[in-house]
């Protein structure tokens, strides 16, 4: 079987297009989306703006590529962490400490909370967000996260693994966020904590 390898010509668009999202993630979380300029986005990336409009069609699209290739870098991040663990109880861990990791990410949280306004502000996009939201969330992947993090709880209280897992990260956002405002009892030890204890209470983890 031949293996295809990209020319020049492709290796320069795909370092492009890495530069132009890099840079637009610290524009988009430093002015938000609605004042985010493609100029400025560009101009940070070292091209051209005619190099957004090669690559993107409109604000809103490098937006959208934005988020979509952060959420799968973190989703490629938390199951390279799940893949090294043999067993439930490592695998649990595994998830833990990426969900902690998550709590020294601001610029995450800032894009996370533009996503959701971009969301509410732009029903004309909803058909693109629907589509964007169903390759991120885990809502169809009850059996595989039993099977990684052993069955969820029966019972009319319990809560399902998918329901648990896609709650941590709005979760873990609305506290980075919160620090933000107030740091002197929301610091980044706290953070963590509060976090720990969060996910015990989702994923029922006995009391260490």
């Amino acid at each position: 079987m031949t293996v295809k390898t990209a020319n020049k010509h492709e290796l320069r668009t795909r370092e492009t297009r890495g530069l132009l999202l890099q840079a637009a993630e610290t524009i988009f979380v430093r002015d938000g989306y609605e004042g985010a300029e493609l100029g400025e986005i560009a101009a940070l990336a070292g091209r051209t703006k005619g190099a957004i409009y090669a690559q993107f069609k409109s604000k809103e699209d490098i937006f959208l590529a934005l988020i979509e290739d952060r959420a799968s870098c973190h989703r490629a991040r938390m199951e390279k962490i799940l893949a090294a663990s043999t067993t439930v109880d490592g695998n649990m861990n595994a998830l833990r400490n990426f969900f902690l990791e998550r709590t020294e990410d601001q610029a995450w949280s800032l894009l996370v909370l533009e996503f959701k306004l971009f969301a509410l502000r732009h029903p004309e996009s909803k058909k693109r967000l629907q589509t964007l939201y169903a390759g991120i969330l885990y809502r169809t992947e009850e059996k595989k996260l039993a099977d990684i993090l052993g069955a969820a709880a029966k019972g009319k209280d319990a809560i399902s693994r998918a329901v648990a897992v896609q709650t941590l990260g709005p979760v873990i956002s609305a506290l980075v966020l919160e620090s933000q405002l107030e740091n002197h009892l929301l610091n980044k030890t706290v953070i963590k904590k509060v976090a720990n204890r969060i996910f015990d209470a989702l994923l029922e983890v006995p009391t260490r």
